[in-house]
């Protein structure tokens, strides 16, 4: 069993390496000292846990933990911090860590319970990745720019790949390497409209999408909701701090919707007519 322990702290380093191989003596033990550092072990290596802490000299541990799941590296990550908040915890726990341990009192006599526990977690699949690609077509860069701003610092477990019109983003996803969680598309693109946009993703991918627009139109939304739109936002003050949360209650019913399938076609083989 590998881990990688990425700490800035030199002293943290080695008491926790020696309390851990205590506590998992067949322990394969490799450290890193910030961001980059880690990033660069982990396109070399392959680990079974990450052991991070949540804030490090050169960024956030948060930065780490998203490149291992957009990586798909599967490995078990538990947080450690001897200063958090609320928000900062959730973050992770969203970005698909298993599980968050504050440095307080006497942690490290339980830190190697809560790593055999987080890999079991990781083997048997108990909780399913959060971290989701959200395809985002719109043709305005100040939406673009105030959209990134506030999912960087409110949901970075939201990874946001923008195109600025159909064509573009088509392109993209017919790429055989590429795959998005569920659209976010501008009714007013250039050329290709949201709409059309919509109605392609629809036949082609059954793509959960969302449309947004920054002027309110009643045919357009009867329309986009016929078409199968998940959910029709009007671009009022503060409209990109509910977008998270509508991304994901849309993804949630993909995917509540393809469990839904799959039961009723496991039915039908079941009691065939």
């Amino acid at each position: 069993m590998k881990l990688l322990y990425v700490e800035d702290n030199p002293f943290d380093r080695d008491l926790t390496r020696r309390t851990l191989l205590k506590q998992i003596p067949d322990l394969e033990w490799d450290t890193a000292a910030g961001v980059q550092e880690a990033i660069g072990k982990l396109a070399g290596q392959q680990y079974d846990l990450l052991l991070l802490d949540m804030w490090l000299q050169d960024g956030c541990g948060l930065d780490v933990l998203l490149h291992v799941r957009r990586k798909q590296l599967g490995m078990a990550v538990v947080v450690v911090a001897g200063a958090g908040d609320e928000a900062s915890v959730v973050q992770f726990l969203k970005a698909d860590a298993q599980d968050y341990v504050p440095k307080r009192g006497k942690y490290l006599e339980q830190l190697g319970e809560h790593l055999l526990r987080a890999l079991d977690r990781v083997r048997q699949n108990i909780r399913p990745s959060t971290v989701l690609t959200v395809l985002y077509v719109e043709s305005n860069q100040d939406d673009i720019d105030l959209t990134r701003r506030h999912f960087e610092r409110r949901a970075p477990h939201l990874n946001l790949v923008v195109h600025a019109d159909g064509p573009s983003a088509l392109a993209w996803l017919a790429e055989p390497d590429h795959h998005a969680d569920v659209a976010l598309l501008d009714l007013r693109l250039p050329g290709m409209s949201g709409l059309e946009l919509l109605e392609t993703l629809q036949a082609r991918y059954k793509l959960p999408s969302i449309l947004i627009t920054g002027r309110g139109d009643e045919a357009a939304a009867a329309q986009a909701m016929s078409l199968g739109a998940v959910d029709y936002i009007i671009k009022e003050h503060g409209y990109v701090a509910a977008l998270p949360c509508v991304i994901e209650h849309a993804h949630v019913l993909a995917a509540y919707s393809t469990l839904r399938l799959a039961h009723a076609r496991l039915q039908d083989s079941l009691n065939p007519v």
